[in-house]
């Protein structure tokens, strides 16, 4: 698997292989000895500087998280379907505990509640768990804290249904756009609010550039150049790559250490196609992957969190500043990926 990926993502095409050498898209990039059936693969020293070595005595952990629910950039309930057929096989193949965060407002469309509704259930049928997103995807610093809050339970009215059916309830909120608030006093009143309905904060320690990728990725489907759409995806796993690096170094310059990390990612077409790729890029830095209930258990989400504005910067990003220190920049998605998806 970690080869394929190695192939795909540096985007060579095996032209020859005569006495061990390797040629990349008509150009010697790289060079892989063939051992009898063991491949050495040529891609290890570009990966080393990204994907250090890591002590298994202290092994990684990582939670992934889906948003935006059943999906986003979809398009017609064909292409829901599709997504989440693709998404939910790599999600199972990998036997990742991942939890998914529902919009229900894109299950209203007249005529496809039904099967829309089934796509939610499908996330159920695996064994994954669903949270609430608001039914809007509203955005909090704009939203007056009432309106705010009654989008939060017109948006649990069917996934609650839905876990009854199983025994359970919805335990985690996910702030859309991850604003928690125009100001500290509407901030802790929503806080007080999720506590006395049953839901914990689901917080993000590596934010990313992904949806961009995810929008750029949808437009060029558009002109169906595939040869753009591979371009894309090799940048996507580069970029989060260069991204869990960064919140990494975060985190041991803010903790001293790396907590169980909480991934942020989307149900979309670019991860429909391209998550194996990004699940062998987190296994070769060291992750092992955990439920969000599991990685929560980590005391460093027990540090307060003061951070109030218009963005919405990972929670790492958020203990620093209410320590007083400088709200740094994480990477970013290439000017080039910016202009495909227009913005």
């Amino acid at each position: 698997m970690a080869v394929a990926w190695i192939l795909r993502v540096i985007g060579c095409t095996a032209t020859a292989l005569c006495s061990g050498v390797m040629l990349c898209s008509g150009v010697m990039l790289c060079i892989g000895v063939m051992l009898s059936t063991k491949v050495v693969p040529c891609a290890e020293a570009m990966l080393a500087a990204s994907a250090p070595a890591v002590d298994t005595a202290d092994a990684r952990t990582v939670a992934v998280t889906f948003d935006d629910l059943p999906a986003t950039h979809a398009g017609g309930l064909p292409r829901l379907r599709r997504v989440t057929s693709q998404l939910l096989a790599h999600i199972e193949a990998a036997r990742i505990p991942a939890i998914g965060f529902v919009n229900e407002g894109k299950l209203a469309v007249a005529g496809e509640e039904e099967e829309r509704t089934a796509l939610l259930q499908r996330w159920l049928d695996a064994g994954l768990e669903l949270g609430n997103h608001t039914y809007s995807h509203a955005d909090f610093y704009v939203t007056p804290l009432a309106a705010f809050q009654s989008d939060v339970l017109q948006g649990e009215v069917v996934t609650r249904r839905l876990l009854a059916a199983q025994g359970k309830q919805p335990r985690y909120f996910r702030h859309p756009l991850l604003n928690t608030g125009p100001d500290l006093a509407s901030k802790r009143a929503f806080e007080r609010f999720l506590s006395t309905h049953g839901y914990a904060i689901a917080p993000v320690t590596i934010d990313n550039d992904e949806w961009i990728y995810a929008k750029a990725y949808i437009m060029d489907a558009a002109a169906a150049d595939s040869e753009l759409r591979q371009r894309i995806g090799q940048d996507y796993i580069r970029h989060m790559s260069e991204t869990f690096a960064f919140h990494e170094e975060l985190s041991q310059q803010l903790l001293q250490r790396e907590p169980a990390q909480i991934l942020l990612l989307h149900a979309n077409a670019l991860n429909a196609e391209w998550f194996d790729e990004l699940v062998t890029m987190m296994q070769m830095r060291g992750y092992g992957f955990v439920s969000l209930e599991t990685a929560l258990r980590d005391p460093a989400y027990d540090q307060p969190d003061d951070y109030v504005g218009r963005l919405g910067p990972s929670w790492l990003q958020r203990w620093a500043v209410t320590q007083g220190k400088a709200l740094r920049s994480a990477p970013s998605a290439p000017q080039w990926v910016h202009d495909l998806a227009g913005q």
